[in-house]
């Protein structure tokens, strides 16, 4: 492995934790993708926030805040969000690119359109705009013309989700 070159990239929970990552460990992770990142826990769901850090916790969801140390970016960052996000606001994924860019701090963002969470009819377009940042981010170069194979989803798998 080259760890001069490490990436990571999560999706919703995942998605803070590739963008705390790259903010809060710099010198090991290079490049993020953070995909519909609950980037702040004082503006989810409480039930979420204290079921984790406990009732009224407000310091703990503070520290737990990737917009607090937005200015500690040194790698690559990519936030993807759905614009029809119900499950993690939009606002959690601007929040951050706000915070980053009161910080002077260069990334990347992309809203897609009519997306919701799981950006189940945008998924390959996600999916290749993530792979190409991390080639380009990681590789520092141009992503190669074949791309990964279509995810195939099972509606019944899936139930009242889709």
């Amino acid at each position: 492995m080259d760890l001069g070159r490490v990436g990571v990239m999560g999706h919703s929970g995942g998605g803070f934790a590739a963008g705390r990552a790259v903010l809060a460990f710099p010198e090991t992770f290079k490049a993020g993708v953070a995909l519909s990142g609950s980037h702040d826990a004082r503006y989810i769901g409480l039930g979420w926030a204290e079921n984790v850090d406990g009732a009224g916790n407000h310091e703990a969801w503070k520290r737990a805040s990737n917009v607090e140390i937005a200015d500690r970016l040194e790698g690559k960052l990519l936030l993807v969000h759905g614009e029809l996000d119900d499950t993690v606001h939009p606002d959690h994924s601007l929040r951050l690119a706000d915070a980053l860019i009161a910080a002077g701090k260069e990334f990347e963002l992309v809203v897609v359109p009519g997306a919701e969470h799981l950006f189940l009819d945008r998924m390959a377009y996600v999916r290749t705009k993530s792979w190409d940042f991390l080639v380009r981010a990681l590789m520092g170069v141009e992503p190669p013309a074949y791309r990964p194979a279509p995810i195939v989803i099972d509606p019944e798998v899936l139930g009242e989700m889709v």
